[in-house]
């Protein structure tokens, strides 16, 4: 068996086929979803990615899901600037961008640009991790807007994998560390927090701006009449899930926060240890190789109020984005884990839709971790600290 696994990870990655991906799974909700991509210029923050150079403000790309009544137009597709993204995709992992031909086509549940729906539902901000983009999670996305959220997706300029502009400017990713220049050495703890804390600053800064345009209307006029200003949720996949906690800890008009596998190291010690008064919930692999991640993660546990640590044994880092769902070959190249895919993104969702909803919508579905444990057949280890 491994000998077939081995074989068929050096046709993938040399690029003689192609991997088939699955266009996104229908959303169980009751609601249609459209989506829309804006370009947004915080004037009120230089960019601390470039040279600082004049009048160089932190721009942005984020897209818009949301409850929709149309019907009409066209599905979006699941990336932008196809080439231009699959060629960084394939510089990441090191592979032959010809084995990623096939993504530009692939095709979501909504609908491109559609109408807005006359009503106010509560506001969802997802950031991506290193490396990520808008859309890396586009699956759990859209099921939460399907069942009654607006959602918006910021794409973290210089941190996501590219982000490429109307204008053709593209923003490249910029947030490794190079090791290279310091001989490959073990950085030391002020090497580290020189990089990382003005990169975690400056995504917090992306959440904030976006819940201050939001509440000052700066969004066009329909969307703006959607967002229920009284009830946010952030959410964040790895340096995202970082980026969440520290967002929630600097902003009281959040209040439920999730994090997906969550890079724990890059939280600063202060937040760790005062913890975040709003709600929240880890989801993550049973280990991570950096063992400072979970020692970081259970002192934050113990020190917010009410929070829960699930950890799902057989999962990877990325079983946390789209990856395994949307093929099968990332099994064969050790991506995704060993669960089925189908039940654990159904688990996922499910967990993330309940919390949002029994503390955004003081509604839930009644049904214990146990419960989830036993529908779906996959073993969850849960520490829940509350203290009301």
């Amino acid at each position: 068996m491994q000998f077939l696994d081995n074989i068929i990870r050096a046709i993938i990655t040399s690029g003689i086929i192609a991997i088939p991906f699955k266009d996104t799974p229908k959303p169980t909700g009751e609601y249609k979803v459209g989506t829309k991509s804006i370009e947004l210029v915080d004037e009120n923050r230089l960019e601390w990615f470039t040279d600082s150079e004049k009048d160089d403000f932190r721009k942005i790309i984020v897209q818009l899901w949301y409850p929709t009544d149309s019907n009409k137009g066209k599905k979006a597709k699941y990336i932008d600037h196809g080439q231009n993204r699959i060629n960084t995709l394939a510089e990441q992992f090191d592979y032959s961008p010809r084995l990623f031909r096939k993504l530009p086509k692939v095709q979501t549940n909504s609908i491109h640009n559609a109408s807005f729906y006359g009503a106010k539902f509560p506001l969802l901000i997802f950031s991506h991790g290193l490396g990520g983009n808008r859309t890396q999670n586009t699956i759990m996305i859209e099921e939460l807007a399907s069942h009654g959220y607006v959602i918006i997706a910021v794409e973290h300029a210089y941190d996501a994998n590219i982000s490429i502009f109307n204008n053709g400017e593209i923003a490249d990713y910029r947030s490794g560390i190079n090791y290279e220049s310091r001989n490959n050495r073990v950085i030391t703890p002020e090497e580290f927090w020189d990089v990382r804390l003005p990169q975690i600053e400056t995504r917090a800064g992306d959440v904030k701006f976006l819940i201050d345009m939001a509440e000052q209307k700066k969004f066009e006029e329909g969307f703006n009449d959607m967002i229920d200003l009284d009830k946010i949720g952030l959410f964040g996949q790895s340096f995202g899930g970082a980026t969440s906690i520290y967002a929630s800890f600097s902003d009281e008009r959040v209040d439920a926060c999730i994090n997906l596998d969550g890079w724990m190291v890059a939280v600063p010690d202060k937040i760790v240890d005062s913890g975040i008064s709003q709600d929240f919930i880890y989801l993550g692999q049973e280990e991570w190789d950096e063992k400072l991640n979970y020692e970081k993660l259970d002192k934050f546990i113990q020190s917010t109020k009410n929070s829960t640590k699930i950890l799902i044994p057989g999962t990877t880092h990325y079983d946390y984005t789209d990856t395994p769902h949307m093929t099968r070959f990332a099994k064969n190249v050790g991506i995704a884990g060993n669960l089925p895919s189908l039940e654990l993104k159904n688990l996922l969702n499910e967990i993330a839709l309940d919390f949002f909803n029994s503390n955004l919508k003081t509604s839930n579905n009644d049904i214990t971790f146990l419960e989830l444990q036993e529908k779906y057949g996959i073993r969850l280890i849960i520490d829940t600290h509350a203290n009301n």
